[in-house]
C-alpha cells in the first residue's frame, strides 16, 4: 500500500485549540478495508478532523466561537486517502476508508452522519448510505481485496469483548459465500488478519513437520497425561507383586506404596532429544530438567473459574509421566477420596475434540471439507502419518463389567484429518452448516486374518497369490513392507500385519480411536505388555464419564467439539501467558490489525497511531475533563509555561521523558509470542461449538 508518510494527528500547541479526544467513543472501522496498491495514498485528516468537530459540537448546542475545535483523530479504523484525478492530473479527490461495507466516504459531510451515530452509540439508527445499504443487501460486497458477508448487522465496538465480530474479517463466512457464489471451492486457507493465525501458523507449520520424526511414546504439547510431581527421585515405579499395584520402589529396596498422581497438561517439551531408556531411567543431563524435561501444568476444572491449579507446575523427566488413557493402570489402588482433583478434572474432557491448524478447503456447494494437520481427541493429539489403534469392533460398555471385551487388533494410519461441514448455510445464522463431523482418514490393517471377511465397515476379499493359485489364507506384509507402512520402529513384533478393506482408504469418527499406537519396546517399558488393548477400559470408561459431567454437550449429545485446545481444557493460561477468549491480549483487536499490517512492512502514521505506538515527533494531547465535548479547552490559554512542560524536546533536556518506548511493535510481538506455545490457539470462530453432530450415536459404522 503506497502512502506518504504525512503527520495527521499534530497540531501546534495553541493554547486556542480545543482537542477533543475519541479514544472513550466506539467505532465500527475496518481496516481491512483500506485499499491495496500505490494508487490511493495516505492524506491529511487535519481539516476533516476540525470540521468534524465543529459540526459535532453544534449538534450538541455547546460551539464555542473564538475556538479552533478538532477531535484528537478519526474514529478507530478510519483512515483517509487520496487519489490522483484521472481527468485532471495534478488534482487529488479525497477517500475517507474503514465502514465495515467497504465503502468510502468522499466527504466529511456525507461522512458525518455516521460519524454522529458513533459518538452517540445509535449506530443501529445511522441513515448513511453505506449502513443503508448494508441493512437492505442481500448479496455480497467486495472490501478491498476481501469478500464479506452483507448481511451482518453492524454493532458499535465497546469496550465488551465480541471476538467474532470484533477481531477482523469472518473469515469462515466469507468461504462459504465463496463456495457459493463459485459452486466449489479448492484452496489454501490464509488468515493474514485472524490473530490466532498469524501467531501460529508458521510454528505451527514446523512443529507438524518436526512431529513425524518424533517417537509415537513422546508425549505432545497440549496433551494431557498423568505425572508425579515429586517422590520418585530416590526410586522407580514397579509392580509390587504381594498388592499387584504399581508402586514406588526406593534406593532403600523398601516399598513406599501408590505414588500420588495428578492429570497435568504439557505446555513444553524436551529442547533436547531423548531415548526410549528415559521411559524407565532419569535422563542423565548437565543443562537440567529445564531442557531435557518435560513442563507439565496441573489442570485446572474445565467447567469451573478457579483455575489457580494451572500455577501448580513443574519441570519433570519422561519417567514421572504415562499416558492419562492409561489411567486405571496406574491409579489402581487408590480410594477416590485419595485421588487428587485434577484427575477428574482431565476425565471431564475425555469425550471431546478440536481441530489443529486448519489449512486447506475443498468442496462442492453446499458441502465442504476443512482439512487440518491434527486433531486432539480426549486427552491426546492425532496427527497425519500417525499410527492409530481403533476400538474393538461390536463394544459394548457392558463388556467392561464382565469381561468379554475383545482384543484390540486393528491399526489406521492417518492420511487426512478433515471438518466435515454438510448443508452450509449463507445467512445471519450462528452456525455455518446444519452438521459438523470429524473424519479421520486412512488405510486399515489388523493382526487377526479373520477380521478381513468379517461383517463390517471394512470387510475385505482374500488376496489372491502372484501365481494365480487360490489362496488359503490372507497374506501378511512382508518386514518390508511393514517398515515402509508404519513409521513406527519394530511394528512387526506386534505380530504379523494385514490389510483390511483391500487397502481402500477409510473414514472414522473419533469415537472408534483409542490413541496413539506407541512402539513395542515402550509399550513394554511403559505397561509391561505387549497387546494394543492395555488401555481400552479407562479410555472408554473415561467417555462414558465425560458425556455425562461436561455440561458444555447439548442435549443427547455424547462428545463435545471445542474451537481449540485452550477452550476444550477451559484453560486462561499456558506457560504463564494468559491465552483465551478471555486474555487481555484481544481487548484492543484494532491494535493487532495495526501491528499485523506494519510486521508485514506497511508503515504510516496512521498504522502508528493504530497500534498505539508513540510517535518519535509531534507532542502529546491533554484529555479533556470529560469523554464528552463541552465546547471549553482543559489547557491554559495564556502563556507558554504549559506548552514548554510538555514540550518532548524540553521534557528530554531536564531528563522526565521516558528512555523506551512501551508499546514498540518488538515489544507487542514480545508479549504475545506466548499464544505460539499453545498449537490449538487457532479455530473457527463462529462454527457454532456447542457440540458435533457426529456425536449424535455411537455405532460401529460411522462414515465408511
Amino acid at each position: 500500500m503506497g502512502k506518504t508518510n504525512m503527520s495527521s494527528s499534530s497540531e501546534d500547541e495553541d493554547p486556542n485549540i480545543n482537542v477533543i479526544p475519541m479514544d472513550n467513543f466506539p467505532s465500527d472501522g475496518d481496516m481491512s478495508t483500506w485499499p491495496v496498491g500505490n494508487i490511493y495514498t495516505e492524506r491529511s485528516d487535519a481539516r476533516w478532523r476540525q470540521l468534524l468537530a465543529e459540526n459535532w459540537l453544534k449538534d450538541m448546542g455547546t460551539y464555542e466561537d473564538g475556538v479552533i475545535h478538532t477531535i484528537e483523530k478519526l474514529p478507530e479504523g478510519y483512515c483517509l486517502f487520496q487519489r490522483e484525478r484521472g481527468t485532471n492530473p495534478g488534482m487529488f479527490d479525497p477517500f475517507l476508508f474503514g465502514h465495515p461495507s467497504g465503502q468510502y466516504f468522499q466527504s466529511q459531510r456525507t461522512f458525518f452522519p455516521h460519524f454522529l451515530s458513533l459518538v452517540k452509540n445509535e449506530l443501529d439508527k445511522c441513515q448513511c448510505k453505506p449502513c443503508g445499504k448494508m441493512k437492505t443487501s442481500q448479496g455480497t460486497s467486495v472490501r478491498g481485496t476481501t469478500v464479506q458477508g452483507t448481511r451482518r448487522a453492524v454493532q458499535p465496538i465497546t469496550n465488551e469483548r465480541r471476538p467474532t465480530d470484533a477481531e477482523g474479517p469472518d473469515y469462515w463466512r466469507i468461504l462459504v459465500m465463496k463456495l457459493k457464489d463459485k459452486g466449489s471451492l479448492d484452496e489454501d486457507i490464509e488468515q493474514k488478519f485472524n490473530f490466532d493465525w498469524v501467531l501460529t501458523q508458521e510454528w505451527l507449520s514446523d512443529y507438524f513437520m518436526k512431529l513425524v520424526l518424533d517417537p509415537a511414546y513422546v508425549p505432545r504439547r497440549g496433551e494431557l497425561v498423568l505425572w508425579i510431581w515429586q517422590g520418585l527421585e530416590d526410586g522407580c515405579l514397579m509392580r509390587n507383586p504381594a498388592t499387584g499395584f504399581i508402586e514406588i520402589f526406593g534406593n532403600d529396596n523398601k516399598w513406599h506404596g501408590v505414588p500420588s498422581w495428578r492429570a497435568g497438561v504439557v505446555t513444553q517439551t524436551p529442547e533436547e532429544e531423548g531415548h526410549m531408556v528415559d521411559i524407565i531411567e532419569a535422563p542423565d543431563s548437565p543443562r537440567g530438567l529445564s531442557y531435557s524435561g518435560f513442563r507439565v501444568e496441573t489442570l485446572p476444572d474445565p467447567l469451573g473459574k478457579d483455575k489457580s491449579y494451572s500455577v501448580q507446575y513443574a519441570y519433570v523427566p519422561l519417567r514421572n509421566i504415562k499416558p492419562f488413557n492409561s489411567w486405571q493402570l496406574y491409579l489402581h489402588g487408590q480410594e477416590r477420596e485419595d485421588i487428587h482433583p485434577s484427575i477428574e478434572n482431565a476425565m471431564t474432557v475425555m469425550s471431546s475434540w478440536s481441530m489443529v491448524q486448519k489449512f486447506h478447503i475443498t468442496g462442492t456447494w453446499p458441502n465442504a471439507r476443512i482439512y487440518c494437520k491434527g486433531i486432539f481427541i480426549g486427552s491426546e493429539l492425532i496427527a497425519v502419518h500417525d499410527t492409530v489403534r481403533l476400538r474393538p469392533h461390536g463394544f459394548h460398555h457392558y463388556q467392561l463389567k464382565d469381561g468379554t471385551v475383545r482384543e484390540v487388533t486393528d491399526v489406521m494410519v492417518v492420511e487426512k484429518i478433515a471438518l466435515c461441514l454438510t448443508e452450509c448455510i449463507d445467512d445471519d445464522e450462528e452456525h455455518l452448516a446444519k452438521h459438523f463431523t470429524a473424519l479421520i482418514s486412512g488405510k486399515i490393517f489388523t493382526t487377526d486374518p479373520n477380521r478381513i471377511t468379517e461383517e463390517g465397515p471394512f470387510k475385505g476379499t482374500t488376496p489372491v497369490p502372484p501365481n494365480g493359485e487360490t489362496a488359503t489364507s490372507p497374506i501378511p506384509l512382508t518386514t518390508e513392507e511393514a517398515t515402509a507402512t508404519f513409521r513406527q520402529v519394530s511394528m512387526s513384533d506386534y505380530g504379523p500385519w494385514y490389510r483390511m478393506a483391500d487397502g481402500r482408504t477409510c473414514n472414522v469418527s473419533p469415537h472408534l480411536i483409542i490413541g496413539r499406537c506407541y512402539e513395542p519396546l515402550a509399550a513394554e517399558l511403559m505397561f509391561g505388555t505387549h497387546t494394543l488393548g492395555y488401555d481400552v477400559a479407562g479410555v472408554m470408561e473415561g467417555r462414558q464419564y465425560s458425556s455425562q459431567v461436561d455440561a458444555r454437550m447439548p442435549d443427547d449429545n455424547t462428545w463435545f467439539w471445542g474451537d481449540c485446545r485452550v477452550e476444550t481444557l477451559g484453560l486462561t493460561e499456558i506457560n504463564g501467558v494468559e491465552c483465551g477468549l478471555t486474555a487481555a491480549q484481544r481487548q484492543d483487536p484494532r491494535k493487532w490489525q495495526a501491528i499485523i499490517k506494519m510486521a508485514r512492512g506497511e508503515i504510516s502514521h496512521a498504522l502508528r497511531r493504530q497500534a498505539k505506538i508513540p510517535s518519535s515527533g509531534g507532542r502529546p494531547f491533554n484529555s479533556l475533563p470529560s469523554s464528552a465535548p463541552k465546547g471549553t479547552s482543559s489547557r491554559s490559554k495564556n502563556g507558554l509555561a504549559s506548552v514548554a512542560q510538555t514540550s518532548k524536546l524540553v521534557s528530554s533536556a531536564i531528563g522526565s521523558a521516558p528512555e523506551t518506548e512501551d508499546d514498540s511493535v518488538e515489544d507487542v510481538f514480545e508479549d504475545g509470542i506466548g499464544l505460539a506455545d499453545d498449537p490449538v490457539s487457532g479455530g473457527v470462530s463462529g462454527l457454532g461449538i456447542q457440540g458435533g453432530d457426529s456425536s449424535e450415536g455411537d455405532n460401529d459404522y460411522p462414515f465408511a
